[in-house]
């Protein structure tokens, strides 16, 4: 997993080679299964840029990509 640092809207990003898990600072957790490895290396790759993984995520993942909340415990 990896904490994103500076972000205002996600506080982490895991990926396990199909499924991209975002955990975002409200506490909500979404899954977008069959997310492509290079996409998830991509975004990493923008972070570690100093990029806005918030923006990335609202025009690379969004839009393009089904997102399923997990229920609270």
């Amino acid at each position: 997993m990896k904490h994103i640092k500076g972000s205002s809207t996600i506080d982490a990003i895991d990926h396990d080679g199909k499924t991209l898990t975002v955990h975002f600072h409200g506490g909500s957790v979404y899954d977008f299964v069959n997310f492509p490895d290079d996409m998830h290396t991509k975004w990493i790759g923008h972070i570690d840029a100093g990029g806005s993984a918030g923006k990335w995520f609202h025009q690379h993942v969004k839009p393009h990509y089904e997102g399923k909340k997990r229920e609270s415990r």
